[in-house]
């Protein structure tokens, strides 16, 4: 058995923090790991933007329960599962993630967590600095073979010990770095390309 590993936001998702920040009209939201590629200083970063504004974390959850999963995510995924163990590998975090596991058919989500109190975010609990990459050599040390895609700096980790990565809706500064990574736009594509690089799909 196979396990394709995903990323979540901008590979499946729109990016939960750009909504905040279309919600707010506060731009420094926008930023992301494509912008910040250290996890840890892009979260700091948040963190004090949110205690700048006052925002809570039912703001958050707000935002990410106005969000869809990105055209054609859900059927791609759907498929996918029909020969493939399915495994969200995100740098989110569960307080805010379960809308979008709702759309998503709860598969196994593998994330982060936050510290709250009354509502207002005081910190935030990281599983691992390299989580994605822990997750994937934990499956392959039980017997796994793993597929990966993702679209940012945060997913290399994946593709260096997956036996085969992907980019997926990865701007062009990001695939252009990698270009040994075959990068996709179209789930189609994606999905052709895992089941190519499959031990049991003939």
């Amino acid at each position: 058995m196979e396990i394709v590993c995903f990323d979540m936001e901008g590979t499946l998702t729109p990016e939960i923090w750009e909504q905040i920040a279309l919600n707010t009209g506060i731009d420094e939201f926008n930023k992301t790991t494509r912008d910040i590629p250290d996890y840890s200083d892009l979260m700091n970063f948040r963190l004090d933007v949110m205690k700048k504004h006052n925002l809570k974390l039912s703001d958050i959850q707000e935002a990410s329960a106005q969000l869809d999963l990105l055209e054609g995510a859900e059927e791609f995924l759907n498929n996918v599962r029909q020969n493939f163990q399915v495994v969200i590998l995100s740098d989110t975090f569960h307080e805010i993630a379960k809308p979008l596991m709702d759309k998503m058919g709860h598969p196994l989500l593998l994330c982060h967590n936050l510290e709250v109190e009354n509502d207002e975010v005081i910190s935030y609990k990281l599983r691992h600095k390299q989580a994605k990459k822990q997750a994937i050599t934990a499956f392959q040390s039980i017997g796994y073979r793993c597929l990966a895609a993702g679209d940012s700096y945060n997913d290399i980790q994946m593709f260096e010990v997956a036996e085969k990565g992907f980019f997926m809706n990865a701007p062009d500064k990001i695939s252009s770095s990698y270009p040994d990574i075959p990068s996709f736009h179209d789930y189609n594509d994606l999905e052709n390309a895992i089941k190519e690089n499959s031990q049991f799909i003939k």
